[in-house]
């Protein structure tokens, strides 16, 4: 009497094929989540904000303007049409190049739209994030409010 194998079972290749498609998926999560853990990372601000830096203004080369982010290091420098925006890769850099929306933001106090290579730029939080100000005046008036 001869014994069967495992590969005339179908029931085994299937379960086989079942295995090796889970595994197939766990891996892409796995190194998905990696990918974009390791992105998350770069982007983030490179140290904590003190409560006494809060509401300062900061120099404009050491914002992520895509991110809108104060970096606390110099970023890179993207010439648009003459003036200088700020990035802190080369995804940001081709956005601040070819998106006119990545150049502006919106002043909070008075809601006008403005260039951010012009802007009086504020950080807002420990967390890193930055304001974009028509001028310091409206910064002054936004803080009385």
């Amino acid at each position: 009497m001869k014994k069967k194998s495992n590969k005339d079972n179908p029931k085994t290749s299937t379960r086989n094929l079942v295995y090796a498609y889970l595994t197939i998926a766990a891996l892409l999560v796995t190194a998905t989540a990696l990918v974009y853990w390791i992105n998350h990372q770069q982007l983030q601000p490179s140290i904590g904000y003190s409560p006494d830096e809060i509401e300062r203004p900061v120099e404009p080369s050491l914002v992520c303007m895509v991110n809108d982010a104060y970096m606390g290091k110099p970023q890179i420098p993207v010439p648009v049409n003459g003036k200088t925006y700020y990035g802190c890769c080369e995804m940001c850099v081709d956005k601040l190049n070819n998106l006119e929306s990545a150049r502006i933001a919106i002043d909070p106090y008075s809601g006008n739209p403005v260039d951010k290579s012009e802007a009086y730029i504020v950080l807002m939080n420990p967390q890193g994030a930055v304001a974009y100000f028509e001028s310091e005046a409206n910064y002054n008036a936004f803080k009385k409010n």
